[in-house]
């Protein structure tokens, strides 16, 4: 009886040491796709920083007003790729860049907006 009790905590303590393993890495996969969507955040931004770093020289208070608009940007983005209909995703994401547009445009030179305007189009 001794013996059989002992297996059975013995299977016990194997069955809810593999719960426990398995709950730190789906703890772990969560973390890492957040930081992995905050990383996407930056480098967009950053793309688009280094494009206008590149041809119109950016001091430090319009590259973060850039980065903070990309940042507000990207949870409304999250939502609009999200809907199913594709017309309505369309006519979503082209209000969301003339929005994105009016803000740099506010933020940059008329120069350094021109030039964000024309790797825009060379981009599409």
């Amino acid at each position: 009886m001794k013996k059989l009790l002992s297996i059975l905590c013995f299977a016990c303590f194997m069955f809810a040491g593999s719960q426990l393993s398995f709950a730190q890495s789906t703890i772990e996969q969560q973390k890492t796709t957040i930081k992995n969507a905050d990383d996407s955040v930056k480098k967009n931004a950053q793309k688009v920083i280094n494009a206008l770093e590149r041809g119109a020289k950016l001091d430090a208070t319009q590259k973060n007003k850039v980065y903070d608009i990309f940042l507000a940007v990207d949870k409304k983005m999250k939502g609009i790729e999200a809907i199913e209909d594709a017309a309505e995703r369309k006519a979503k994401q082209t209000k969301l860049q003339d929005y994105v547009n009016q803000k740099l445009q506010q933020v940059l030179s008329k120069e350094q907006y021109e030039l964000y305007m024309k790797k825009l189009s060379g981009k599409q």
